[in-house]
C-alpha cells in the first residue's frame, strides 16, 4: 500500500511540474527524457561517461526565446519516462549534468555498468556537445542539438558517431510547448545513438 502511494505521489509531482511549467515562468526548463524500448543488451561492460562541452556559443536561448523565460538560470528539471508510461523526478541539472544524467540512463538501461569520469576504466565513453540552442521565431519554437560521441580504450579512440538534430513546434500554450520540443528532440538525438555498434569495438 505503501509503494503504490508513493507511486502516485510522485507521479502526481511529476503532472503538477509539467502542468505548472506550461504557463508560468520559472527558474529552470522542464525537459522528460524518454527512455527507448528493450535495448540488445550490453550487459556485463563497464565505462566510464563524460561530457565535454565544445559549444561556440554557450548561451542556449535566442533573444527572442529569453523574452519568454525571463527567471531562467540555466537549470532542468529532469523527469526520465519509462516504456511503461512512468516517470521519475530526478533532480535539477545544469546542462553538464543534465546530459550525463541522460546519458548515464540511456547506458543502465542497455545493462552497462558506468563510473564517473575520473574513474580509472579501460573503456571511456565522451561525449562531445557541439550545440544546443532554443529559439523563438514569430509564433514558432526551434531547437537544435548536436553532439559527438567518442568510444575509448585506454585514451586511444575505438569508434565514433555524431549526431545531429533540429525540429520546430508552433507556439500555443507558451513555454510548455518549448519545454516539450525541447524534452522529445533531446530524446531522439540520445536515443539514436547506436550504442550496439559502438560498443562491438570493444
Amino acid at each position: 500500500m505503501t509503494v503504490g502511494k508513493n507511486a502516485m505521489l510522485h507521479a502526481a509531482a511529476i503532472s503538477m511540474l509539467i502542468l505548472t511549467g506550461a504557463c508560468a515562468s520559472k527558474p529552470f526548463l522542464v525537459v522528460q527524457y524518454q527512455l527507448p524500448r528493450s535495448p540488445d543488451t550490453l550487459a556485463g561492460k563497464e565505462v566510464s561517461l563524460a561530457i565535454r562541452d565544445l559549444r561556440d556559443n554557450q548561451t542556449v536561448l535566442s533573444q527572442s526565446a529569453k523574452k519568454s523565460f525571463r527567471e531562467f538560470d540555466g537549470t532542468y528539471s529532469l523527469v526520465v519516462l519509462k516504456t511503461d508510461g512512468s516517470g521519475n523526478l530526478l533532480g535539477v541539472y545544469g546542462i553538464n549534468a543534465l546530459l550525463a544524467e541522460i546519458f548515464k540512463q540511456r547506458l543502465d538501461n542497455h545493462g552497462l555498468t558506468v563510473s564517473e569520469p575520473t574513474a580509472q576504466t579501460e573503456y571511456k565513453l565522451e561525449v562531445k556537445l557541439k550545440k544546443f540552442k532554443l529559439d523563438l521565431a514569430g509564433r514558432k519554437w526551434i531547437t537544435s542539438v548536436s553532439y559527438q560521441a567518442i568510444l575509448l580504450q585506454n585514451g586511444r579512440p575505438l569508434a565514433m558517431e555524431t549526431v545531429n538534430g533540429s525540429a520546430e513546434r508552433l507556439k500555443i500554450m507558451g513555454i510548455g510547448d518549448a519545454e516539450k520540443l525541447l524534452s522529445e528532440l533531446l530524446s531522439d538525438t540520445v536515443n539514436k545513438l547506436d550504442l550496439v555498434k559502438l560498443f562491438k569495438k570493444m
